[in-house]
């Protein structure tokens, strides 16, 4: 006869049951072994699911891209989206996209938040006041800070934490370095994947019980704890309540089972975690988790040059496009926007939160660390190639409105005696927070000749002989060459250019200012040959 020896109960904390939260999940990487067009074919057949048949909560990864990358598809069903985020039975947020929290700058960190909130401010809904972070390969030290900021008082981390230089806990007290702190749930070994498959046969709940409470008791204040039921690319558990109701027998009165949002485990956890004494600290970069799990910090040099421009994009948001956008709250001449369908004043913030948003889709720790597929890499590149000229437009369209130049008045005639906008000045914005005077380098590009194309175009002259009447009218000190390239359906494209550079002098700028002014750039020479 065989004796079946059942292992010990596992111990509670102070005695008291466990109160274990079960958050039914997905780890939703938009990209990786796929491309996110291929994976958003399951994430549809993912969600049709939960709104079809409800049953009960569930957790859309933190990020709120997955709600756009639905609707891109379902668009018919974005009132049921709206009635199951608003019940609960859906979940997204913070996050627009999970992303690596170590090679996007703390400022995109920050725009990620922001257009997360966006997203779900469309919705009607609110994201879970959690930091959630479950599979970054590490975090800045100013993470703790910037969840704060945002009404986030607990982070959910597991790269990064764990190695020998961290307290040996899962429940801690992340310090940034201005003193800002929230607290840390760390989690497990096995990551966000170790409540995934509950089973629902008795005996087999009450082995995977055993294993679990241990785990769970480790990183529960006042008996507060966290299962999350899910793993990359899964969809909700089939028969979830069965396998709940066996895991309850299984814990008998050592705990209680309940299926829940994260938002309820977060308010419970945090009361607990208050009432707590001497919670240890952690302080600085979390990027240490040798020996508790793989932090991958070798992606931070793969497929480098998309690293290095995705830097340069940021930068050129934040320090060359952002500043002229504000600008022109300050210089732009128009009391409002008019109606000849320019890019105004009025639309720039909301393209420029879609720049951002094209960016940040660029940035999961999938994508940004290159560590997916060519066929990921490659939409990177032209994703990248998209925002810069996102970045270009918005630009131009900001600087035109510092100036007060206007291209649709400009090409329509202009009665005699009415102002003209004057071609021949420069604009400066002093990037610095002091003011600052000296000499300024001014490249000019000028157009010597143009070929028209399009209806007509066969009895254009040809472009070399357009390029020398141009040359000989630069030289004769006349207009420049065919200024209203629009006129009578003509489009035409310049084929050759020239430039120059002149050494202004300027004018002391106030900080962070700009100012216009007229230069003697009709006494430059351009010679076309």
């Amino acid at each position: 006869m065989t004796v079946r020896a059942e292992p010990p109960e596992p111990e509670t904390v102070n005695n008291a049951p466990l109160r274990v939260f079960v958050v039914p999940h997905t780890h939703w990487d938009r990209e990786w072994y796929h491309v996110a067009p291929r994976f958003r074919q399951r994430l549809v057949a993912l969600i049709d699911t939960l709104l079809d048949y409800p049953q009960g909560p569930f957790l859309l990864d933190g990020q709120a891209i997955t709600l756009r990358d639905y609707l891109a598809v379902r668009p018919e069903r974005e009132g049921a989206l709206r009635r199951a985020l608003a019940s609960g039975a859906l979940e997204a947020g913070p996050w627009f996209v999970l992303a690596d929290n170590l090679i996007p700058s703390g400022e995109a960190i920050v725009r990620n938040l922001e257009a997360g909130a966006r997203v779900l401010r469309y919705f009607g809904a609110a994201a879970p006041a959690v930091a959630y972070c479950p599979d970054s390969f590490g975090h800045p030290a100013a993470m703790p800070a910037i969840a704060a900021g945002f009404g986030l008082p607990v982070a959910i981390v597991w790269r990064g934490l764990g190695g020998t230089q961290h307290p040996p806990a899962r429940v801690l007290r992340w310090q940034s370095p201005d003193g800002t702190a929230v607290a840390i749930c760390h989690l497990p070994h096995d990551g966000y994947e170790f409540g995934s498959a509950l089973p629902t046969d008795t005996h087999a709940a009450r082995a995977r019980w055993h294993q679990l409470a241990p785990l769970l008791s480790e990183a529960a204040p006042a008996g507060v704890a966290l299962l999350l039921n899910g793993a990359d690319h899964h969809a909700r558990q089939r028969a979830l309540p069965q396998a709940l109701a066996a895991l309850q027998i299984a814990a008998g009165s050592t705990a209680t089972i309940t299926h829940s949002t994260l938002s309820a485990w977060a308010s419970a956890f945090v009361n607990a975690w208050l009432t707590q004494a001497d919670v240890p600290v952690v302080r600085g970069e979390l990027r240490d988790s040798y020996g508790y799990t793989w932090t991958l910090g070798g992606t931070l040099a793969t497929r480098a040059p998309q690293k290095r421009r995705n830097a340069l994009l940021e930068r050129g948001l934040l320090r060359d496009v952002e500043p002229w956008i504000a600008l022109t709250r300050l210089y732009a001449s128009e009391a409002r926007d008019s109606d000849d369908a320019r890019i105004g004043v009025s639309h720039l913030p909301a393209l420029l939160h879609r720049a951002w948003e094209d960016l940040l889709a660029t940035h999961p720790h999938d994508t940004l660390c290159g560590c997916s597929t060519d066929g990921v890499a490659r939409s990177m590149d032209l994703q990248q190639e998209l925002v810069a000229e996102q970045g270009k437009g918005l630009r131009a369209a900001a600087l035109e409105h510092v100036i007060g130049y206007n291209a649709v008045a400009a090409r329509a005639p202009s009665p005699r005696g009415a102002p003209q906008f004057d071609w021949r000045r420069l604009l400066l914005r002093n990037r610095a927070a002091r003011a600052r005077g000296g000499v300024a380098t001014v490249h000019l590009i000028d157009t010597l000749g143009d070929v028209a194309v399009g209806p007509g175009s066969g009895h254009a002259a040809p472009l070399r002989a357009a390029l020398v009447d141009a040359r000989d009218r630069r030289r004769a000190g006349t207009a420049a060459v065919h200024q209203d390239a629009f006129r009578s359906a003509r489009i035409t494209a310049a084929l050759s250019r020239q430039r120059s550079r002149r050494r202004t002098p300027l004018p002391a700028l106030g900080p962070s200012g700009a100012r216009t002014w007229r230069a003697a750039l009709e006494s430059r020479t351009v010679d076309a040959a």
